[in-house]
């Protein structure tokens, strides 16, 4: 069986980094939104019990002479081969990816979530996935935890698992603190280390622009050095102030409103050390966007627009003078 399933990224409108837990995990409260900007997982399943012929065909001691066939040209048949699975492979699960330096073994979100499942139900079919990247790696936009989350949701529909979403959540919090947003895949209030998330109602009028520098940032290193920069009780009850007003324009569908009131706790760690998310920012406000914001502990910076001509003037200016940034025009969902 063979299929294909997207993984979309998501934005941050609000993330607050309050106080550090015991586990060493800060608590957070985050306004998180998917957008149309997809990573694709194509897979193929092989049952354990698929048709073989050959149990089938009888036992026979007498040699049987096979005509020699004419010789193939192997170098011409090549371009026809799926290289998309190893079919040769003899593992179990199998995952390959179009961005060389992503981890297809059990360091990867996805290979972790199919192992659980396989192993707690017994599961010895075979799998084949090739996860096709679009979202950028080590942004802030969340594309791992998407993946991870987009197959753990067709492996519970495919295998009749019958987890609630509650309990597929629960799930997807054991492997990381992103995942649980995705399996709910709507605008959501996330909470604790991002695990405890609430749905709310989805406001999607206006357009995105995601610009990615050539930079890669580790999340666990923001995180480590976000409590080096004092966050003052001023800036906490502002904060409190623009949470309630993101959620209120939200509610009402008030983009003016909802502009002026993002924020990221994680900008000032990831800005402190690359110049060009405040280049990005800048730029986007320059060029027509109502507001700009890092996503999660970047380096993505996103662009609010409320006009498609205005997103796409901004989307073509930047992406001449920003040749190696991945450059992507969005919209929530």
């Amino acid at each position: 069986m063979k299929k294909t399933i997207k993984a979309a990224a998501k934005i941050n409108l609000c993330l607050r980094v309050n106080h550090k837990r015991d586990d060493g995990y800060h608590d957070l409260s985050m306004i998180m939104q998917t957008i149309s900007l997809f990573d694709t997982i194509d897979f193929e399943i092989i049952k354990e019990n698929d048709f073989d012929i050959f149990k089938f065909l009888p036992k026979i001691d007498v040699p049987i002479k096979i005509p020699e066939m004419p010789k193939l040209d192997f170098d011409f048949l090549k371009q026809f081969q799926n290289k998309k699975f190893n079919y040769g492979s003899k593992s179990q699960i199998n995952l390959k990816s179009n961005y060389p330096y992503i981890p297809t073994d059990e360091r990867n979100l996805v290979y972790k979530v199919v192992k659980y499942i396989f192993e707690k139900f017994d599961i010895k079919d075979r799998i084949f996935i090739y996860l096709k990247k679009m979202i950028p790696t080590s942004g802030g936009l969340g594309g791992g935890s998407s993946d991870a989350a987009s197959m753990l949701l067709f492996l519970n529909r495919y295998y009749k698992l019958r987890y609630t979403i509650k309990e597929l959540s629960d799930i997807a919090s054991m492997f990381g603190s992103d995942i649980p947003f995705f399996i709910h895949k709507k605008e959501c209030v996330c909470e604790g280390r991002g695990e405890i998330v609430t749905e709310i109602k989805p406001f999607n009028n206006y357009y995105i622009l995601i610009a990615t520098p050539n930079v890669r940032v580790s999340t666990k290193e923001i995180f480590s050095k976000v409590d080096d920069f004092e966050i003052p009780d001023s800036r906490r009850q502002l904060e409190d102030i623009a949470f309630n007003n993101c959620l209120e324009a939200i509610k009402n569908r008030n983009l003016e409103l909802l502009s002026r009131n993002l924020f990221n706790d994680l900008e000032i760690v990831t800005e402190s050390m690359f110049s060009d998310v405040t280049i990005f920012k800048k730029k986007m406000v320059k060029l027509g966007a109502m507001t700009s914001l890092m996503s999660g502990s970047g380096p993505t910076v996103f662009g609010i627009f409320s006009s498609y001509l205005k997103a796409l003037n901004c989307k073509n200016i930047m992406k001449k003078e920003h040749k190696d940034a991945f450059i992507f025009l969005a919209k929530p969902m």
